[in-house]
Protein backbone atom coordinates (compact mmCIF):
# COMPACT_ATOMS: atom_id res chain seq x y z
CA UNK A 1 0.00 0.00 0.00
CA UNK A 2 1.48 3.63 -1.20
CA UNK A 3 1.66 6.28 1.81
CA UNK A 4 -0.35 9.21 1.51
CA UNK A 5 1.33 12.51 1.28
CA UNK A 6 -0.79 15.12 1.97
CA UNK A 7 0.35 19.26 1.37
CA UNK A 8 1.67 21.15 4.25
CA UNK A 9 -1.84 23.34 3.91
CA UNK A 10 -3.06 19.83 4.52
CA UNK A 11 -1.19 19.20 7.51
CA UNK A 12 -2.34 22.67 9.54
CA UNK A 13 -5.26 23.06 8.20
CA UNK A 14 -7.56 20.16 9.28
CA UNK A 15 -10.64 20.04 11.32
CA UNK A 16 -8.78 17.48 14.53
CA UNK A 17 -6.19 20.50 14.81
CA UNK A 18 -9.09 23.44 14.01
CA UNK A 19 -10.98 21.69 16.94
CA UNK A 20 -8.32 22.40 19.35
CA UNK A 21 -7.74 25.70 17.81
CA UNK A 22 -11.63 26.29 18.55
CA UNK A 23 -11.84 24.91 21.72
CA UNK A 24 -8.35 27.16 23.00
CA UNK A 25 -10.48 29.85 21.85
CA UNK A 26 -13.64 29.33 23.46
CA UNK A 27 -11.56 28.69 26.58
CA UNK A 28 -9.86 31.73 26.41
CA UNK A 29 -13.01 33.80 25.75
CA UNK A 30 -14.80 31.90 29.33
CA UNK A 31 -11.79 32.66 31.16
CA UNK A 32 -11.93 36.30 30.44
CA UNK A 33 -16.06 36.48 31.12
CA UNK A 34 -16.82 33.65 33.31
CA UNK A 35 -20.57 34.92 32.83
CA UNK A 36 -20.66 34.31 29.15
CA UNK A 37 -20.38 32.63 26.23
CA UNK A 38 -18.91 33.27 22.93
CA UNK A 39 -21.23 33.77 20.19
CA UNK A 40 -21.35 30.96 17.58
CA UNK A 41 -20.72 32.94 15.04
CA UNK A 42 -17.32 34.38 15.99
CA UNK A 43 -15.70 30.59 15.18
CA UNK A 44 -15.85 31.54 11.79
CA UNK A 45 -12.94 34.68 12.50
CA UNK A 46 -10.87 32.37 14.63
CA UNK A 47 -9.08 29.66 11.65
CA UNK A 48 -8.75 32.35 9.07
CA UNK A 49 -6.61 34.26 11.86
CA UNK A 50 -4.94 31.58 13.27
CA UNK A 51 -4.21 29.85 10.56
CA UNK A 52 -2.24 32.72 8.09
CA UNK A 53 0.89 32.91 9.36
CA UNK A 54 1.65 36.83 9.24
CA UNK A 55 -1.56 37.24 10.79
CA UNK A 56 -0.70 34.44 13.39
CA UNK A 57 2.44 36.41 13.84
CA UNK A 58 0.57 39.32 14.47
CA UNK A 59 -1.20 37.92 17.14
CA UNK A 60 1.79 36.42 18.56
CA UNK A 61 3.79 39.99 18.51
CA UNK A 62 0.33 41.30 20.64
CA UNK A 63 0.56 41.64 24.50
CA UNK A 64 -2.59 39.89 25.45
CA UNK A 65 -3.22 42.84 27.66
CA UNK A 66 -3.10 44.95 24.63
CA UNK A 67 -6.33 43.91 23.38
CA UNK A 68 -8.08 43.74 19.60
CA UNK A 69 -7.31 47.76 19.40
CA UNK A 70 -3.62 46.85 19.47
CA UNK A 71 -3.98 43.93 17.14
CA UNK A 72 -5.82 45.60 14.42
CA UNK A 73 -3.27 48.91 14.73
CA UNK A 74 -1.24 46.88 13.90
CA UNK A 75 -2.35 46.56 10.54
CA UNK A 76 -1.98 49.90 9.60
CA UNK A 77 0.65 49.49 7.19
CA UNK A 78 -1.45 46.69 5.14
CA UNK A 79 -4.62 47.28 5.34
CA UNK A 80 -5.38 45.03 2.66
CA UNK A 81 -4.31 42.56 5.14
CA UNK A 82 -7.00 43.42 7.43
CA UNK A 83 -9.90 43.46 4.46
CA UNK A 84 -8.29 40.19 3.74
CA UNK A 85 -9.74 38.40 6.98
CA UNK A 86 -13.25 38.68 5.45
CA UNK A 87 -11.89 37.32 2.49
CA UNK A 88 -10.38 34.28 4.12
CA UNK A 89 -13.15 33.67 6.53
CA UNK A 90 -15.31 33.21 3.60
CA UNK A 91 -12.79 30.57 2.36
CA UNK A 92 -12.49 28.88 5.03
CA UNK A 93 -16.17 28.00 6.46
CA UNK A 94 -16.27 24.38 5.26
CA UNK A 95 -13.36 23.96 7.11
CA UNK A 96 -15.07 25.82 10.58
CA UNK A 97 -17.58 23.63 10.29
CA UNK A 98 -15.67 20.59 10.00
CA UNK A 99 -13.35 21.70 13.17
CA UNK A 100 -16.58 22.67 15.06
CA UNK A 101 -18.13 18.90 14.44
CA UNK A 102 -15.31 17.33 15.14
CA UNK A 103 -15.12 19.65 18.32
CA UNK A 104 -18.49 18.39 19.50
CA UNK A 105 -18.06 15.05 18.24
CA UNK A 106 -14.98 14.58 20.88
CA UNK A 107 -16.76 16.18 23.58
CA UNK A 108 -14.40 19.61 23.53
CA UNK A 109 -17.04 21.83 22.36
CA UNK A 110 -20.81 21.96 23.01
CA UNK A 111 -23.27 24.69 21.32
CA UNK A 112 -25.95 26.38 22.84
CA UNK A 113 -28.48 26.16 19.77
CA UNK A 114 -31.18 28.38 21.46
CA UNK A 115 -28.58 31.11 22.02
CA UNK A 116 -26.45 30.51 19.23
CA UNK A 117 -23.13 29.95 21.83
CA UNK A 118 -20.28 28.27 21.77
CA UNK A 119 -19.23 26.39 24.51
CA UNK A 120 -15.19 25.33 25.57
CA UNK A 121 -16.20 21.99 27.49
CA UNK A 122 -13.82 20.83 30.33
CA UNK A 123 -11.54 18.84 29.06
CA UNK A 124 -7.84 17.39 29.32
CA UNK A 125 -6.54 18.45 26.64
CA UNK A 126 -2.94 17.29 25.89
CA UNK A 127 -0.08 20.02 25.78
CA UNK A 128 0.28 21.21 22.75
CA UNK A 129 3.30 19.87 20.83
CA UNK A 130 6.37 22.80 19.34
CA UNK A 131 4.26 22.78 16.47
CA UNK A 132 1.52 23.71 17.57
CA UNK A 133 1.60 25.67 20.43
CA UNK A 134 1.60 28.91 18.39
CA UNK A 135 -1.84 28.38 16.90
CA UNK A 136 -3.47 27.39 20.27
CA UNK A 137 -1.63 30.15 22.25
CA UNK A 138 -2.75 32.83 19.17
CA UNK A 139 -6.73 31.66 19.59
CA UNK A 140 -6.96 31.44 23.46
CA UNK A 141 -5.44 35.34 22.99
CA UNK A 142 -8.44 36.06 20.88
CA UNK A 143 -10.78 34.78 22.48
CA UNK A 144 -9.44 36.51 25.85
CA UNK A 145 -9.51 39.88 23.44
CA UNK A 146 -12.83 38.94 22.03
CA UNK A 147 -14.70 38.24 25.15
CA UNK A 148 -13.40 42.23 25.91
CA UNK A 149 -15.62 43.83 22.73
CA UNK A 150 -19.11 43.38 21.63
CA UNK A 151 -19.43 41.21 18.80
CA UNK A 152 -20.94 43.80 16.83
CA UNK A 153 -18.15 45.70 17.07
CA UNK A 154 -15.26 42.76 16.42
CA UNK A 155 -16.93 41.86 13.27
CA UNK A 156 -16.61 45.98 12.58
CA UNK A 157 -13.53 46.32 13.51
CA UNK A 158 -12.11 43.30 11.69
CA UNK A 159 -14.04 44.72 8.41
CA UNK A 160 -15.51 41.22 8.54
CA UNK A 161 -19.29 41.38 7.35
CA UNK A 162 -21.18 39.39 9.56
Amino acid sequence: MAAMTISSVEAVQNSALGAVILWSFADGYQAEAPARLPLFHLSFLVLPIVLHRPTLELVGSTNPSSGLGKFIEKFDRNREDLMAIHTRALLMRRLTLEALSTGISTGLLSVIYEAAQLRANDAKVRRPTERIKPYVAAAEKLGHWLARVPPASVFSLLRVNP
